[in-house]
């Protein structure tokens, strides 16, 4: 087993941890794109974007069912891994395609493409860095998103000073492989510096092949942070517009700090 220090390095892993749930999930999009998008937009060219798309679990399930499916990333890795695992073309299978892109600089490589509905969930949009980055991030989707498409974006809201560590664990396995996640957050204790608003995250994964001992592997990482005002003061900088704040299931949720929840946003 080749080593690898940090999960995205490993795109097989990481679809072994990620997969569990993807179904339902995808539900779930389903759900919130049938209440925020036309149903004449779908109906004429449905067409599902991923930014920082990964394994492209979520696509590849979109695909399945019919959805024209396009997801993007700037591992070469994650996107061979894509398109070697998407589901072969035939009657009721959409088309996909997935290309290596930049979350801040993508819009050319999309041509004349244009997103009907677009995700990017589970903080994965806190990896931009800084406001600016986030900016041209949503000037670049304010151009793919066809008019009446929607973006949504899963972010947990940070309480700046009031949040203690916490620790998630997530397991998966396929075909004899064990995978197990070990993960720690350290929140930012406050908000004043600007170089204090990322989250630290610790990652130990443990990989177990074919009865054999586990591969352990250490990573850190950051993530920006954002409080519901912070968010929305720089929603209202960027081309986008805050449609609704729901949960998984499309339902409303109020945003809060300290939270996790859906933010919808289309053109403004």
């Amino acid at each position: 087993m080749p080593s690898r220090s940090h999960l995205y390095d490993d795109p097989a892993v990481y679809d072994i941890l990620h997969a569990p749930g993807t179904v339902g999930e995808v539900d779930g999009l389903e759900a919130i794109e049938d209440r925020f998008v036309p149903g004449e937009l779908t109906r004429a060219r449905r067409l599902w974007l991923e930014p920082a798309c990964g394994s492209g679990r979520y696509l590849r399930e979109a695909a399945r069912r019919g959805i024209g499916a396009l997801g993007f990333d700037l591992s070469d890795a994650m996107i061979d891994y894509a398109r070697a695992n998407s589901p072969a073309s035939g009657p009721g299978v959409g088309e996909s395609d997935y290309f290596v892109g930049d979350m801040t600089d993508f819009a050319g490589r999309m041509g004349r493409a244009r997103a009907t509905f677009a995700f990017n969930l589970i903080n994965t949009i806190r990896h931009l860095p800084s406001d600016a980055a986030m900016l041209a991030h949503f000037d670049h989707m304010a151009r793919v998103l066809a008019p009446g498409g929607v973006y949504v974006v899963g972010l947990s809201l940070t309480a700046y000073g009031c949040e203690a560590p916490t620790e998630d664990v997530w397991k998966g396995s396929r075909a004899g492989t064990r995978v197990t996640q070990i993960v720690q957050f350290i929140p930012p204790r406050w908000e004043g510096n600007p170089r204090t608003r990322s989250e630290k995250v610790l990652c130990h994964l443990m990989v177990a092949a074919g009865g054999g001992p586990a591969e352990h592997r250490d990573s850190t990482y950051r993530l920006r942070t954002y409080s519901l005002a912070q968010w929305e003061a720089l929603i209202a900088r960027s081309p986008l517009g805050i449609v609704a704040s729901i949960d998984e299931r499309g339902a409303d949720h109020p945003a809060a700090d300290g939270g996790y929840c859906l933010f919808v946003l289309g053109r403004s």
